[in-house]
């Protein structure tokens, strides 16, 4: 007997062992639930690039529809049609580095307290409007994710809190969400056992999968399913497999080192880290498990190696380019690198199907960074592009010059009516980029 499209809730799940329960995509079986694209979830995502990149390798020389891509921004080309990118803007002045992370998401940064900048004052970041708009029913409001994390050391962070460092969201004007860059505890916040302690430990001994303690009730609901569905629950079971089979590598990997003292739940390469992330990211808008995440790949002034990319030196030292050419092309090889790997979520959001549309034509994701030109900690012209289709409000293959020095502010209360958000003035805005 195959389930009707009445019979299947949204919020089904796959229960387990213990307190197991692993959310499942969306499936024809679930509509008319989302019958029509306009029901199908907003998802937004924010991908944030420390030490700035360089503006003559992003911006197109020319504007509106049809420009050319740069060499920074060509791994997006094949996405155009869902691409618009905005140049001539100013980011918010303050501390050298930490004041441009702080503020990518609220334009303002850290707004100190009578004076004092060692208070956790900020303003609330345009993802957590969003969050309050689309989260709904979702098991987790937003993910905040990272590669790095400061330490919380006073002193150690410009004299300011290191939460500046540590965090792209703010809750409201004085809760910081810090970033995870555990993917391992990311993966168990969604899909992991919540049981007893002593049940969590045994599982762990016996290195058994997630998936192993659901195998009964997929294959059961899987012979009710139609075979598009099945198609879809056996793609969405071997995507989780895959993430959980990296993580486990990973950790095998790292622990086989001698004297390894890291915690094991941190991918020893960083190429994988990058990796899995996005794949943590993408799970989550497949399942619902969450609408809303923002990624840092990295703090300001990181001074992180790319050694896969065959660079050896330090991000951070490699910012200071002095204009050297040999220096500026592994500048750009940097900012290539990570405009390629936010285009592997993209492939795999527009090879989504989501009935008529794909998710990517129900999402927005916005990348960028807090300044420009690294070597002289430039906040005129940042980098920012947006990927998606914003349930069919954003038109792509656009580039948007802004009237110069416009606040990125007026981008952010820009993408806050993309997803529904209506806001009159965020931070030092002076009206609203229409995207």
């Amino acid at each position: 007997m195959f389930i009707t499209k009445k019979t299947l809730s949204r919020r089904s799940v796959l229960r387990g062992l213990g307190a197991t329960a692993i959310a499942l995509p969306f499936l024809d079986a679930m509509t008319p639930a989302f019958a029509q694209q306009s029901e199908f979830p907003f998802r937004f995502g924010a991908v944030y690039v420390p030490n700035g990149i360089y503006p003559d390798y992003w911006h197109p020389d020319t504007v509106g529809k049809n420009f050319e891509f740069n060499r920074i921004m060509q791994p997006m080309e094949p996405f155009r049609d869902h691409v618009v990118t905005v140049s001539r803007m100013r980011a918010p002045s303050g501390s050298i580095h930490l004041g441009a992370s702080a503020a990518w998401l609220n334009g303002v940064g850290p707004a100190g307290k009578n004076g004092d900048f060692t208070a956790l004052v900020s303003k609330k970041t345009i993802d957590q409007h969003i969050a309050d708009k689309v989260a709904g029913d979702t098991p987790l409001r937003s993910l905040e994710l990272g590669t790095e994390d400061m330490g919380t050391s006073a002193g150690a962070c410009d004299g300011y809190p290191c939460a500046f460092f540590n965090s792209l969201s703010w809750r409201d004007d004085t809760t910081p969400l810090p970033m995870s860059v555990h993917p391992t505890v990311t993966f168990e916040r969604m899909f992991g056992e919540v049981g007893t302690t002593e049940q969590r430990i045994k599982n762990a001994r016996l290195k058994r999968s997630i998936l192993d303690s659901v195998v009964t009730e997929s294959q059961r609901m899987s012979r009710r399913l139609n075979a598009s569905d099945r198609e879809i629950m056996d793609e969405w079971l071997t995507n989780i497999r895959d993430v959980e089979s990296k993580l486990q590598r990973m950790t095998t990997r790292f622990a086989s080192l001698p004297n390894a003292d890291a915690p094991t739940s941190i991918p020893e390469l960083f190429d994988d880290h990058m990796t899995v992330t996005y794949d943590l990211m993408y799970l989550a808008y497949r399942a619902d498990i969450s609408r809303v995440a923002t990624f840092m790949v990295g703090h300001e002034a990181s001074s992180r190696s790319y050694a896969h990319l065959g660079i050896p030196d330090a991000h951070h030292s490699i910012s200071h380019h002095a204009n050297n050419p040999e220096t500026l092309a592994k500048y750009a090889k940097i900012g290539t690198y990570h405009v390629a790997k936010m285009a592997e979520l993209v492939a795999r959001m527009a090879d989504t199907k989501e009935g008529t549309g794909t998710m990517l034509d129900h999402s927005l994701l916005y990348f960028g960074a807090g300044m420009s030109n690294g070597n002289v900690h430039d906040r005129s012209n940042p980098p920012a592009m947006l990927v998606g289709g914003a349930h069919g409000r954003m038109e792509g293959n656009r580039h948007i010059a802004a009237t110069p020095d416009t606040p990125v502010a007026n981008l952010l209360l820009g993408i806050g009516e993309l997803a529904g958000v209506e806001l009159d003035k965020m931070g030092p805005s002076t009206g609203k980029i229409t995207l």
